[in-house]
């Protein structure tokens, strides 16, 4: 599927850059730079007639209606939201700068080898706030998680896709070979199959099978089971939660917890990208947004949390629509799967 070209009627390419261009701690999937998050590095863009200036790791998007849900109207002022979900690296600025306390699978204060790109994970809305607040304060721009609004909107683009680049999920596994535009649970067991099929591995004790051992392979395609992708974008073998079996339940699968889970580098699915040009709005991490829900799914459900978007390395295909999937989080919880972009009002 071919991707829109960003209509320069509502926001042109970067015109110029302002202040001293700071040295990348960081380069994205897709090549791209990351700076440190109080480099004050802007780019203008144009909205209309009007010229505007946001951060250079951030894209606009325009003032003005759009779909939100179903089917209903809502309209927001012109905003700036960040073209990647917040990195390890740039997390790390923060944690140097402030000695506040590091995800749970940073080691010595520091991430996992190799993951300075990749999304942070097990960051509560309460560490994601304070994140924002210290960019503030460092900038003098009012840093922002996102709403469930401006995140909704700028993944969804002006024709109100259910996914960033459209309305179907375009993930598909043939013969074995996954093609897609997201990471998601699909791309974690590809691999897991074609690098870790012969490793041995036990269930986990919560399992009505602790403590058995069996090899990747068997338990991902035991029963007669291939690995394929069903209609909701899930993957057999993944978790049985009657029994609590499943890949999910074994230690191989929380080894991979404790390092940060199969998350990939940011902005690495080009044909993932949004209309307004983000990265990752479906898939790698769940971000968090500022808006309150009552959840409908999962372990949440029924009670008072924040809206989580977009699904994760963890979860269906189905999760990484760009609309509310009743998927919530405590706001002072660090989750596996969660991460967040930032939001800016110009």
């Amino acid at each position: 599927m071919k991707l829109p070209v960003i209509c320069t009627a509502l926001i042109l390419a970067p015109l110029s850059l302002t202040a001293a261009s700071a040295d990348p701690i960081a380069t994205a999937g897709n090549g791209a730079p990351i700076l440190s998050p109080i480099a004050k590095t802007t780019t203008e863009v144009k909205d209309g007639a009007s010229t505007v200036l946001i951060p250079a790791g951030m894209v606009y998007v325009p003032a003005g209606k759009f779909t939100f849900g179903e089917k209903e109207t809502r309209e927001l002022p012109g905003y700036a939201i960040g073209r990647f979900e917040v990195t390890n690296a740039e997390y790390k600025c923060f944690i140097d700068a402030t000695h506040r306390a590091a995800p749970r699978y940073w080691k010595n204060g520091g991430y996992p080898d190799g993951k300075a790109n990749h999304p942070v994970l097990f960051v509560s809305l309460v560490d994601a706030e304070a994140y924002c607040a210290w960019i503030s304060e460092k900038t003098g721009w009012k840093i922002t998680v996102p709403t469930a609004e401006q995140w909704e909107k700028a993944a969804r683009g002006p024709k109100a896709w259910l996914y960033p680049w459209g309305n179907d999920k375009d993930s598909s596994c043939r013969a074995g070979q996954l093609n897609t535009h997201f990471n998601y649970n699909a791309v974690c067991a590809a691999h897991m199959l074609n690098k870790e099929a012969k490793t041995l591995t036990s269930y986990v004790e919560k399992s009505k099978e602790a403590g058995k051992q069996g090899r990747v392979q068997d338990i991902m395609t035991g029963n007669g089971q291939v690995f394929s992708v069903t209609s909701d974008g899930g993957v057999n073998g993944w978790i049985d939660r009657t029994t609590n079996t499943g890949f999910v339940n074994t230690q191989i699968y929380r080894d991979l917890v404790n390092n940060g889970g199969f998350t990939t580098p940011a902005g690495s699915y080009e044909n993932g990208k949004s209309f307004y040009g983000c990265y990752d709005m479906a898939g790698n991490a769940y971000e968090w947004t500022s808006s309150v829900i009552t959840a409908t799914n999962g372990a949440e459900r029924g009670k008072e949390v924040n809206d989580v978007r977009g699904g994760s390395w963890y979860s269906t295909g189905r999760s990484g629509q760009s609309l509310c999937t009743g998927e919530g989080r405590n706001r002072s919880g660090g989750y596996h799967s969660v991460g967040f972009r930032i939001a800016m009002t110009p």
